[in-house]
């Protein structure tokens, strides 16, 4: 059972949520009398000999890869991450200092995050200021498999809190690569000397400096 997909290469099936009859037919009818479209969760695609979900569908996963490395679509899966660390401290009772600025009310915008960054381009340039490794958006949106996990590509635009104390505020978070923000972690100032080249840290104390100048004690640590 099953049509062929809209791409015509493989079948698909649809699974009624209310009365769990497998069908061809993409919509449903709901308990109120109302014509809706099956989503995804209960959709499947045959694909050798096998019925699996989108996510597993190499053509969909294509799709979601070029999306997610797009500038807006890489910024949305930076503040879905965000808004999830932040979830997650609020559930463990952990409070910083400051307010999260970056959430967005409307589904799917990211508008503060993207303006917040583009402000830093036009400072600093479409690189990261620390390191000045040009920035990518790249998301591979291959299936996990752990022989071949890996955190992501160093160069990727990662969102930093200079000080780990303060949230996300527009004040604390600067744009960087994600080889200088896995690096730096939780480590203070005074030993940041042992991981980064002179000039490189030089490049962070200036920005410190210039988002914290009441802060000029911690640099001389």
């Amino acid at each position: 059972m099953g049509r062929p997909a809209g791409s015509g290469k493989y079948p698909i099936r649809y699974t009624n949520p209310i009365t769990g009859v497998i069908s061809s037919k993409s919509q449903y009818i709901d308990e109120h009398g109302v014509k809706r479209k099956i989503t995804t969760q209960y959709t499947e695609y045959k694909i050798n000999d096998k019925w699996i979900k989108p996510s597993l569908v190499p053509h969909i996963r294509e799709s979601v890869k070029k999306s997610l490395s797009t500038k807006k679509g890489f910024m949305l899966k930076i503040l879905k991450t965000m808004n999830s660390k932040v979830k997650e401290r609020e559930k463990q009772g952990k409070h910083l200092q400051g307010e999260y600025e970056f959430k967005d009310d409307r589904w799917g915008r990211c508008d503060k995050l993207m303006a917040h960054f583009d402000e830093q381009v036009e400072r600093y340039g479409e690189k990261c200021p620390m390191t000045h490794i040009p920035f990518t958006t790249r998301v591979d949106n291959e299936k996990f498999d752990i022989n071949n996990y890996a955190h992501g590509f160093y160069s990727n635009i990662s969102p930093d809190r200079i000080f780990n104390h303060i949230d996300y505020t527009e004040q604390n978070t600067i744009f960087t690569s994600q080889l200088w923000n896995f690096k730096k972690g939780e480590s203070p100032i005074s030993e940041l000397k042992f991981i980064f080249l002179p000039e490189v840290l030089e490049r962070y104390k200036a920005i410190v400096m210039e988002r914290f100048p009441d802060q000029i004690y911690v640099l001389q640590t």
